[in-house]
């Protein structure tokens, strides 16, 4: 085989790995309806902010990452409180 040979044969392949699929009769596969369904229900207008769209469980998850935070920032001021006044001995 010659190198034109070699040539033309690769760019005639990616041709055709680079082609999409023709549409078979327009129906859409059952993970695709999920999907669609789910895209729907995040992109609904109804005021809340997105990571807590997703059910109970995200209310839940974002109360304890609040909660967890005022401790974090609670034990910082104590840390800084007794750090600027330390116990006299």
């Amino acid at each position: 085989m010659s190198y034109k040979n070699v040539a033309r044969l690769v760019l005639q392949n990616s041709r055709q790995f680079s082609r999409t699929a023709p549409a078979s009769s327009g129906e859409v596969a059952a993970g695709y309806k999920q999907l669609k369904h789910i895209q729907e229900k995040f992109q609904k207008p109804d005021g809340k902010p997105v990571f807590l769209k997703g059910g109970p469980m995200d209310n839940v998850l974002f109360g304890v990452t609040i909660a967890l935070s005022l401790v974090g920032l609670a034990g910082i001021g104590k840390l800084f409180y007794e750090l600027s006044y330390p116990k006299k001995e």
